[in-house]
């Protein structure tokens, strides 16, 4: 493990497995493209949304001075960073090891083993387990497809109460707009239309709040059961009248959801639609529910879940009977009194950990710390993009990441390995790697 500060300048990542050199994945959301071009040599930044373009000018930009770790504010090389860490983590009660999304797959299972070493809880830095609509989907069944389904087969795509364009910048661009050898209609539910419609051929049926999405469901399943309206404002009759006609209409119809639904109900509406619709024409929903901080959002979900049984764990670490929780409410309830986190946090998180845990029990491995944190132990690792491993993309697809020749930087699966040998000693190869 290199211990001196990193000068060189950084080359561009490696093309990812089966692409054409030049090429990379963008995590910079969680759409994670991998058919962007970067030449930060020469300014070209292709196939990539201003978000994607940001983090790599950010990323290529930060490279020269860094210093390779800091403890309490002040220059430490590698190995005494993960030593202080270890004994800090050691020393605390009540440790929440958090972040995980900005993680590998690989990574996260390493955090995992982390984790069980020191008894912490183990949750990711966005997570809607909490909500009551998880249990609803869990109870009635949830008829998905991958994103390249949607682009090959829909010829009616709905985006039920969400712009694509806050959450996955380029996805009505990669699996909306690409032709079909016959017409694709788009139709927009909401308050407000879409910011990049698709094709000249989009409608966009407005709604007075973002609860009329609920009814309206409501409505457009009775009408496809052929059931009577009942009583119902005229404007969402009309538009749950359109809906049906452009339904009849179609080939195939695909229904993408987003919004924050705390309550699960719009979810709830729009299962029952896709369900009644799939036994008359191919139907499913197509949901895009991860934030810009969580990349790898459905690849930390995916290991916690077959390790513990669920998608966070309040309980040790390894054992039985944890129930889900948010890391946010861990750390704003006084819950925790040190905290590991692993790769980027979102803004909430950050300022919760900084009102709520006194600093010095706040250990970072990030490719860069938060403006103001000076206490703690921060130590840098690559960025996301530069690691080699996998990712879980949310509909299933997985995403191999190639990794950097750049090794100015070590990556965060060897910094995690190291601070749990700190831990506990040397790992065995027989349970390398845990149980995910």
């Amino acid at each position: 493990m290199s211990t001196s500060p990193g000068h060189r300048s950084k080359p561009a990542p490696i093309a990812p497995a089966g692409f054409p050199a030049g090429a990379t994945v963008c995590t910079a959301c969680a759409l994670l493209c991998d058919d962007g071009v970067v030449r930060p040599a020469e300014g070209r930044f292709e196939r990539l949304c201003e978000r994607g373009a940001e983090s790599f000018r950010r990323h290529h930009a930060a490279g020269a001075g860094r210093v390779a770790a800091t403890i309490d504010g002040r220059p430490a090389d590698v190995a005494a960073a993960i030593a202080a860490a270890a004994t800090r983590l050691s020393a605390a009660r009540r440790v929440l090891v958090t972040g995980l999304n900005d993680l590998t797959i690989e990574g996260v299972t390493k955090a995992c083993d982390v984790a069980e070493a020191l008894g912490a809880a183990i949750a990711p830095a966005v997570d809607d387990e909490r909500h009551p609509g998880g249990s609803m989907i869990a109870r009635c069944g949830e008829i998905t497809a991958a994103w390249e389904e949607l682009r090959d087969r829909a010829d009616l795509v709905i985006f039920w109460g969400h712009d694509p364009a806050d959450s996955h910048p380029r996805f009505v661009e990669r699996f909306v707009a690409p032709p079909l050898p016959f017409p694709r209609r788009t139709i927009a539910v909401g308050r407000v239309p879409l910011r990049f419609p698709p094709s000249a051929d989009h409608v966009h049926l407005p709604l007075d709040a973002d609860d009329d999405d609920v009814d309206l469901a409501r409505l457009l399943l009775a009408s496809v059961l052929e059931r009577p309206l009942g009583a119902a404002p005229e404007r969402l009759r009309h538009a749950a009248l359109a809906l049906r006609s452009a339904i009849d209409a179609a080939r195939c119809v695909g229904i993408v959801t987003g919004r924050p639904d705390p309550l699960g109900l719009s979810a709830w509406g729009v299962i029952g639609v896709v369900r009644a619709l799939s036994r008359r024409l191919p139907a499913f929903e197509v949901p895009l529910d991860s934030g810009a901080h969580a990349p790898n959002a459905a690849g930390a979900k995916a290991v916690l879940t077959w390790r513990y049984g669920a998608a966070a764990s309040t309980a040790r670490a390894g054992d039985a009977g944890g129930s889900p929780a948010e890391a946010i409410d861990l750390v704003a309830t006084g819950a925790v009194d040190a905290i590991l986190a692993l790769g980027r946090l979102p803004p909430h998180v950050d300022e919760a950990i900084s009102n709520a845990i006194d600093p010095r029990g706040v250990i970072r491995i990030a490719p860069d710390a938060p403006a103001g944190a000076h206490d703690g132990v921060w130590v840098p690792c690559r960025e996301l993009f530069d690691e080699a491993g996998t990712l879980l993309r949310s509909d299933g697809r997985t995403i191999e990441l190639a990794g950097s020749a750049d090794d100015s930087l070590p990556s965060a699966v060897v910094l995690l390995a190291a601070l749990r040998e700190r831990l506990v000693g040397p790992q065995s190869p027989k349970t390398e790697g845990g149980k995910a």
